[in-house]
């Protein structure tokens, strides 16, 4: 007895279905995950930019500057320090630049800034400029200790992205 096979094949079951949906599923997850993935990524890299701008940003209170003595006219590099300590003429020439000529020494880009300096007992001495953190997220803070006027102060050096 000889037996003939159809030739007729069945691609519309059930089985074909549910291969299709668990590849569907398979696919849909993966696309999640590696999205997922480049938005942490991404999120990870503007963080490290902020801190190094940050940090920059602060140091401002511990170097010179160039010209060593500079003024409004002549500054290349921002510096608000001599001889170890706080310079009050460069910060009242910092105030005079104003705060846009400021933040383009410090190559802010798209991020701000502000200064608050403390007493050792926790006083207020100075700020620039006159900010808020309302409209602010991703705020990042870096204290440090700093000499002016021969007193040990506190500079609170803050970084924000406008909302």
């Amino acid at each position: 007895m000889v037996r003939f096979m159809s030739i007729k094949a069945q691609t519309l079951t059930y089985d074909f279905f549910v291969a299709t949906s668990i590849l569907l599923i398979a696919l849909t997850i993966t696309f999640f995950l590696v999205y997922y993935n480049i938005q942490s990524i991404e999120e990870e890299r503007r963080k490290g930019e902020m801190v190094e701008v940050l940090i920059s940003a602060s140091d401002v209170w511990f170097k010179e500057g160039y010209p060593k003595y500079w003024s409004i006219n002549n500054v290349v590099e921002l510096g608000l320090s001599n001889d170890n300590q706080i310079n009050s003429t460069k910060i009242r020439l910092m105030e005079e630049m104003g705060y846009q000529k400021v933040a383009s020494l410090l190559s802010l880009g798209s991020f701000s800034v502000g200064y608050i300096v403390y007493s050792q007992n926790g006083s207020l001495i100075y700020s620039f400029p006159n900010f808020s953190l309302e409209k602010a997220k991703n705020v990042l803070v870096l204290d440090r200790t700093a000499i002016w006027n021969d007193s040990i102060v506190k500079v609170r050096t803050i970084i924000w992205q406008e909302v």
